[in-house]
């Protein structure tokens, strides 16, 4: 009898293992780092559940308009058109000389990036900007990685370097500095990526200063969420300053990588 309730036992506990393997898979995987980093202009639906929270717009300006006329003087920038029921950009006439000239035009058929606090009007998602670094136009570099040289810096084909914007990883002959090579190769060595720039171009000792992309991942985020990086942003270049801090904390609560000597 004592034998056969064990075997009961066993078979419950294989039971419950399964359940929860089934369970697991059911959730699908986990987002990616990037998920939530941009999201898409005329995204309106999920622009909306951000609303109140701090959000990157990516999408093409095809009008703009200054509405000198109206109380407030706006201007107005959309990402659809006809704009109505679509997500627009704000610039209020009091703001509008800290910006390019006639930014209506200056921005008008290109690409950008818009960073701010999603708000609402008539039920339409929309962000007002107040100072120039929350827009910024999407220029990419395109590169071939030919080498990894460490966690923040690769080598591309014309033999420059480029460090990493807003993260560090350790140095050689610290803990974990195999481990965050290593990340690094497995998410850049051989491949094809994109150099997007902030404000400084080159570091003192000349390497440029880049976000590295792949495809949709941001290798920079992606090393911090995997916890074989720290976020050191430091000024002028904090664009993704508040998404490295979320992906910092997230990797030490959960102990990843480095965050598990701690």
């Amino acid at each position: 009898m004592r034998d056969k309730g064990r075997r009961y036992c066993f078979l419950l506990l294989a039971l419950a293992v399964l359940l929860l393997t089934l369970v697991a898979g059911c959730r699908g995987p986990a987002p990616s780092s990037d998920e939530c980093l941009v999201i898409n202009a005329l995204a309106t639906d999920e622009l909306l559940s951000q609303q109140g929270e701090i959000t990157i717009v990516e999408g093409v300006v095809v009008r703009g308009y200054y509405a000198e006329s109206l109380e407030g003087q706006p201007t107005f920038m959309d990402f659809h058109d006809p704009g109505e029921g679509y997500f627009k950009a704000i610039i209020w006439g009091d703001e509008r000389t800290k910006f390019p000239p006639n930014p209506e035009t200056y921005y008008l058929d290109k690409k950008v990036r818009v960073k701010g606090l999603i708000e609402t009007h008539k039920g339409m998602p929309e962000i007002v900007l107040r100072q120039p670094s929350q827009i910024w136009i999407v220029e990419y570099e395109n590169a071939f990685v030919t080498r990894v040289i460490d966690g923040d810096t690769i080598e591309i084909e014309d033999g420059q370097h480029v460090r990493y914007i807003g993260i560090d990883t350790p140095e050689r002959g610290e803990p974990y500095y195999s481990e965050a090579f290593r990340a690094n190769s497995n998410l850049v060595a051989g491949k094809r990526v994109r150099l997007e720039k902030d404000v400084t171009d080159q570091d003192k000792y000349g390497r440029l200063l880049r976000y590295v992309w792949v495809d949709d991942t941001m290798v920079d985020a992606e090393l911090v969420r995997q916890g074989y990086a720290y976020s050191y942003s430091y000024a002028p270049n904090l664009r993704y300053q508040e998404h490295f801090l979320r992906l910092e904390k997230e990797a030490r609560e959960q102990r990843r990588g480095l965050w598990n000597r701690y």
